[in-house]
This record gives structure tokens, C-alpha cells and sequence, in this order.
């Protein structure tokens, strides 16, 4: 199963590094726009700052913060799911575990992901079922777990990034929906 996964990871980021920079960036403002539409003032949201190999561009804390949102980012642990910590502006950010950014305030724990109207959730892939395809740290899965049961949990993804299949295992969480540059769908 590992090998399938680690298969459609590598096809995933050679199909979006092949993609000119400037048509990513017009992906990624749409998949900004799209959010900031379902977005409502005071909503709390778990979001992440997408690296220059995911959807969404770095610029996705913001683009929710100014949408009236109350972001919060992960902080990645040792070990376990997945601390998460008050966003305040891209000026607060500094480098955090595995170099992605987080905010310079202490983290809170896990469950805060309770909190939460809506999960934004970095992927390589996902299929039309929800089974969804991360990095492989195990993270979101653990994290995921914490969610409310109706809470919305959306992929942020490229469309030729949703699958008709994803290998998937029994401790890989579904998301419910994902947004695309097409627009926000659920499953």
C-alpha cells in the first residue's frame, strides 16, 4: 500500500510542478475566492499556508482572516495530532517544525480542532469517495479524528488532483468536500 501511495504522491507533484507558475497562482487565487464566499464572520477555521507544491498559495490565512474568519494554524508536534495556534497576520509568522510556518503564539492542543466550523486540509489527492492521500506523516489523520462529526472538511486541491481512486488504509480520515478552482464541492 505504501508503494501506491508513494506513487500517486510523486505523479501528483510532478503534474503540479509541470504547471507554468503563473496559472498555479491563477488556481490558487481561485480556490481563495471560492473559500472567502463560504466563509462568515466569526466562523473558526483550521486552515494551513500552503508550500509552492499545494493549492491554495500562501496567502490562504489571510484571504479567510479577511473574510472574517478566526484561523487557526497547525503546529506540528514530535509526535501525535496536530497543536493548533491563533493566526494574526502573515508578519507573525516564523518557521515551525519542517519549516512550515506558524504563528508565534503557543499552541494550543489538539482538541481545539473541536472548534472548528470548518477544516481546511492540505492533500495530494483525493477520490470522489472523500479517502484522501496527504505527505505520509500520519498528522491530519490523527487530528481529523478530533473533529466534530458534521464539521465540513475540505481538501484544497488542483482538479486534476481528485481521483477516481486513492489507496487509502483504515486509519486514513475521508474529508467531506474539496475546493478547487472550479469551486467547493461535497461529497
Amino acid at each position: 500500500m505504501d508503494q501506491d501511495k508513494s506513487a500517486v504522491r510523486r505523479a501528483v507533484r510532478m503534474r503540479r510542478a509541470a504547471v507554468p507558475a503563473s496559472v498555479r497562482a491563477e488556481r490558487d487565487r481561485a480556490i481563495r475566492d471560492h473559500l472567502a464566499s463560504v466563509v462568515t464572520e466569526g466562523m473558526v477555521v483550521c486552515a494551513f499556508v500552503p508550500d509552492d507544491d499545494e493549492a491554495g498559495g500562501p496567502d490562504l490565512p489571510e484571504t479567510l482572516a479577511l473574510a472574517g474568519a478566526h484561523v487557526l494554524l497547525p503546529v506540528s508536534p514530535a509526535v501525535g495530532a496536530l497543536g493548533w495556534a491563533a493566526y494574526a497576520g502573515p508578519a507573525d509568522l516564523r518557521p515551525g517544525r519542517f519549516g512550515i510556518p506558524v504563528p508565534s503564539a503557543a499552541p494550543e492542543g489538539p482538541g481545539r480542532i473541536a472548534d472548528a466550523d470548518l477544516v481546511l486540509v492540505p492533500s495530494v489527492a483525493v477520490d470522489r469517495t472523500g479517502a484522501r492521500l496527504g505527505r505520509g506523516g500520519g498528522y491530519y489523520d490523527r487530528t481529523l479524528a478530533l473533529a466534530r462529526p458534521h464539521t465540513r472538511l475540505l481538501a484544497v486541491l488542483d482538479p486534476e488532483d481528485v481521483l477516481d481512486h486513492v489507496p487509502s488504509e483504515p486509519h486514513d480520515r475521508p474529508v467531506t468536500g474539496v475546493v478547487t478552482p472550479h469551486g467547493v464541492r461535497d461529497f
